[in-house]
This record gives structure tokens, sequence and C-alpha cells, in this order.
């Protein structure tokens, strides 16, 4: 009996090792698929609407991924120019950091009793590293825009078959769990289907408003390419938790870089970003996306870091939709309903922070 568990256990450690080789070593090829199932979900509904009304599902779709993708390239467009436009020596740069530097060496020099030399040795070696690095990795992007160009150049034709075949798809799916357990297959699916797509459509009305908040904040604190960095943070909150830091952190350092006085700048930017990431996670998300995911934050930062290990960014920006489809198909299955349970946000409802429940407790206790 041991032995029989152990050799299941073996199994399907040796599966799982498996299936995540498989992912590393074809993540060219499953990244742009990846990307192109939540795109379908996405805007599956504006092309169901279009097919009520008797227009062919192929061109439906096709209208429907014209428009969208018109949409993303001007954005990509607008962000691309405004970006190309920021010109950054990076030789008069240097010469400012260095001056910021000595103004901080000396500073901690009269506080602290540093010895000038050594600190000026380590700050110096630091500096030249920095730039070192930053020329790079930006040599490193242009050689991999090729790539990336072929990657983006699949979405389009994934996202079409993939909404195209969606009925044949799902007759696949009945096919495999047989005629027993179609009624199951087909609530789980109409389950990923709802969730995914209130989620991903929550999602884009949420990339918008931060875009404008994000933009507003940074054009009234008089920041340049204001809009271009507004968007770019909003796209970048895609990411949970990290990516509101990150888009936070891109106009700090061009401020930090290109300012004589950056000090100030950086508190307001600081302060704005703050103040929309608390709207965000307490007004924005949860009237707009709601609680669809349900998913305890522990499980999502294991979940980035594992994605990040495998895909990158890409898998950072869709792996809280693809928990979300597992913690659904695992609560389904008997064996796997205590895993379903364990990634949930169920079970400490008493110990978690609430805005609300704050509130209420406030009124109560008047």
């Amino acid at each position: 009996m041991k032995n029989q568990a152990l050799i299941r256990f073996a199994a399907q450690l040796f599966i799982l090792t498996i299936f995540f080789i498989v992912l590393i070593l074809a993540k060219d090829i499953l990244i742009p698929l990846a990307i192109s199932i939540f795109l379908a979900y996405t805007i599956y509904p504006l092309v169901w609407a279009i097919e009520k009304r008797g227009v062919h599902r192929g061109l439906s779709i096709v209208v429907v991924l014209l428009v969208t993708l018109l949409i993303l390239m001007t954005a990509g467009l607008f962000i691309s120019a405004k970006l190309s436009n920021m010109t950054i020596n990076l030789s008069e740069l240097k010469t400012q950091m260095d001056a910021k530097i000595d103004t901080v060496q000396h500073m901690l020099e009269i506080k602290a009793g540093i010895n000038p030399v050594t600190m000026d040795h380590y700050l110096t070696k630091a500096t030249d590293s920095l730039f070192s690095s930053w020329q790079s990795a930006v040599g490193s992007l242009f050689a991999m825009t090729t790539n990336t160009l072929i990657l983006l150049g699949l979405l389009p034709f994934y996202t079409f078959f993939l909404l195209f075949y969606r009925t044949k798809t799902a007759h696949f799916i009945f096919r495999i769990v047989g005629r027993d357990n179609k009624a199951k297959a087909l609530h789980i699916m109409r389950e990923v289907s709802t969730i995914t797509t209130k989620y991903m459509s929550g999602l884009l009305i949420v990339v918008l408003i931060l875009a404008i908040l994000n933009s507003t904040g940074l054009l009234i604190i008089g920041i340049p390419n204001a809009i271009a960095f507004g968007i770019l943070a909003a796209v970048l909150n895609l990411i949970p938790y990290i990516g509101t830091f990150i888009g936070g952190l891109i106009p700090i350092l061009y401020v930090l870089l290109t300012s004589a006085n950056p000090f100030e700048p950086i508190l307001q930017i600081f302060i704005l970003f703050s103040v929309i990431q608390f709207l965000e996670n307490n007004l924005i998300t949860p009237n707009i996306v709601g609680s669809n995911i349900k998913i305890n934050p522990l499980s999502i930062i294991l979940s980035l870091l594992f994605a990040n290990l495998i895909w990158g960014v890409a898998g950072m920006l869709i792996v809280v939709p693809c928990l979300a489809i597992l913690k659904i198909i695992m609560r389904n299955i008997d064996g796997l309903k205590p895993y379903a349970f364990l990634i949930s946000d169920r079970g400490v409802d008493q110990h978690q922070l609430s805005v609300k429940r704050i509130w209420k407790k406030r009124i109560k206790r008047k």
C-alpha cells in the first residue's frame, strides 16, 4: 500500500516536472498563445454581440480584432513616440550624477565622518557599473525587438482561431471527459468563461481609469512626458503588487536623473502613486472587477515569483487569471477541492483588514 502511494507520488512529481520543462522550452510558442486566450476572453462579448445580429463568425472576429489592434497600436505608437522624444545625454547625465554624489559624499563626510577617499572609490565604481549595465540593457532590448515582433505578430492569428474554433474545442473537451462527466465539464467551462470575461473586461476599465488618474496627477506636478508615464504605469499595474511600484519608480528615476532639484517632485510623485494605489485597492478595483478572483495574497505572490522564473514579465501579467481558472477547475473536482481552498481567500475573514469593516465598527461604537 505504501509502495503504491510512493509510486503514485513519484509519477505525479515526474509529470509536474515534465510540465514545467515544457513550459520553459516552448515559451516562445506558449506565451503568445496564453496571452491570446485572455485576449479572446476580453473581446468575446463584442464578437458574440455581432454574431447574434446574423454576421458570419469569421467576419465578426476579424472586425473586432482589427478595431482592438488599431486601438492597441495607436496607444503603443503614442507611448513610443513620447518616450523616443526624451533626450537623455548619457555623458551629461553622468556629470549630473557625479555632482549629486559629491553633495551626498560631502554631507556624509561632515555628518558621519566617513573617509572621503574610500567613499569616492566605491561611489565612482557603482556609478560606472550602473551606466555600463544600463547601456548593455538598452542594447539587449534592441536585440530582442525582432523576436518580440514575431511573438506579437502571432497574437491576432491565435486569437482568431481560438474564437473561431471555440465550439469545436468545447466538443473536444466533452469527448475527452466522457458522457458521465459532460455536465460537470460544461459547468466548469461556463464558470471559467464568465469569470474570466468579467475579470478581463473589468481589468481593462481599471487600466483606463488609472491611466487618466496617473497622467492627470503627473501633469499637475509638472513631470515631462506625463501622459506616457501615466499610461505605462497603468499598464504595469496589471502585475499585482509589483507593477504599481515599478510604474511609480520610472518617473521618479527620470526626475532624479534629469532634474537639478529632484527631491520635491519625487516626494509629490510618491504621494500621488500612494493615493492612487489606495483608491485602486479599496474603491476602483473592488467596484469594477469585484471579487471574481478571490485568491489569497500569499498564493498570488508565490505564483508571481514562479511565473517570472518561467516566463518573465509576460508570465507575471497572466498568472493571476491563470490561477483563478486553476482554482475553478480544482473546486469542481472532489480530489482537488482542498487545494482550491488553500489558494482561495476563504477561512481568514475575521482577520482581514477592510476599509468597509473598519468603518462599520466605527459606526457601531458611536
